[in-house]
């Protein structure tokens, strides 16, 4: 049964509903859809990933279009509701559509949707603070310092490895892996 959750709409007046299962960073996508006379409304439910009854509860009667998150299964149930609704979109916040049965969508007419390269540099920087933090023992320090162990400096002491100098490989140098390269160019 799908539970009751929270919405927070922009622009009431619009002649098209999209519905956003989640809020997302920044406002120029919802003035991109306002622009265009959208009605927008954002499930501000936070720490919940949302179950098929409560996306078919969002949709509703009538819904042109929806913003999904990659938690959600967006397969046959959903585009079916989406289509009686009158949705003709679907789009996945994410690089990937793993979670959408594009069949499904093509079936009921929905074109759909996704970010490719939104994540690339984000991730390249995960992967470049990670190797930064291994190298430098980082979360072993942290451990040790949390866990009340520090008697006083040693030259030692977690020290870890210098970057300087040395050489980095990366397996895969797609963008992600080039994004990453290029970072750690500063480092090594």
């Amino acid at each position: 049964m799908a539970k009751p959750v929270s919405i927070e709409v922009w622009n009431p007046n619009g002649k098209y509903r999209v519905v956003s299962t989640k809020p997302m960073p920044g406002t120029r996508w919802i003035n991109l859809l306002i622009d265009q006379d959208c009605r927008v409304e954002i499930c501000t439910q936070k720490k919940t990933i949302l179950s098929i009854e409560d996306i078919i509860a969002l949709i509703g009667d009538k819904c042109d279009g929806v913003i999904g998150q990659l938690t959600e299964d967006w397969g046959e149930t959903l585009f079916s509701a989406l289509s009686r609704a009158g949705g003709k979109a679907f789009s996945n916040m994410a690089v990937g559509y793993n979670n959408v049965d594009v069949n499904a969508a093509n079936k009921y007419g929905v074109a759909v949707g996704n970010t490719p390269g939104v994540l690339t540099e984000t991730t390249a920087e995960l992967a470049a603070s990670l190797s930064l933090a291994a190298a430098r023992r980082i979360v072993e320090a942290d451990e040790f310092m949390r866990a009340g162990l520090y008697d006083g400096w040693l030259p030692n002491l977690f020290v870890g490895n210098l970057l300087k100098g040395q050489t980095v490989g990366v397996i895969g140098a797609g963008r992600i892996g080039s994004a990453y390269a290029r970072m750690m160019v500063m480092f090594c």
